[in-house]
């Protein structure tokens, strides 16, 4: 696990798409993002749903921008009353490289022989990643007290 959190440090940056799964408890949401970057600054791009498809998030400074159809505005600092799927992105890359790992294991993820890692976010969130063989993630969830909130499948992950 030391070589993969090594990698991610010293990294100029990963870029990578995914599909996020956030359940609220009442709905569950899906989208489709880009995201090129670091844990502390990077550009995420909308990929779908097709209503905002476009849509863009600058985040740095420990805050994010919206930057849609020309109009930026700016969203707050990150995480300050719970995870959001945007907040998610920066978390899971800082996790990667500086996280306090918890728990690895070795088991399959869809047939794919990995190494899974539960990450420690804070007293009531983890993070659970499946590492391929290549040190690459191919999936992550994020639990809240034990319910699974938000769920990512990635897809053309580099890190470079």
């Amino acid at each position: 696990m030391r070589e993969i959190q090594q990698s991610f440090l010293d990294a100029e940056g990963v870029s990578f798409a995914a599909g996020l799964t956030a359940d609220y408890g009442d709905r569950v949401m899906d989208f489709g993002i880009d995201f090129t970057g670091r844990a502390d600054s990077g550009v995420l791009t909308v990929t779908s749903p097709e209503l905002i498809a476009g849509a863009q998030v600058k985040l740095g400074d420990g805050g994010a921008a919206l930057s849609y159809s020309g109009a930026e505005v700016y969203t707050g600092e990150l995480l300050p009353d719970g995870l959001s799927p945007v907040d998610a992105v920066p978390v899971m890359v800082s996790a990667w490289g500086e996280g306090l790992v918890t728990e690895t294991v070795k088991e399959k993820w869809e047939g794919v022989s990995c190494l899974a890692a539960l990450f420690r976010i804070d007293d009531d969130v983890n993070l659970r990643t499946w590492f391929d063989e290549a040190g690459l993630p191919l999936h992550a969830e994020f639990t809240f007290d034990g319910y699974t909130v938000i769920s990512a499948d990635f897809y053309d992950m580099k890190v470079e």
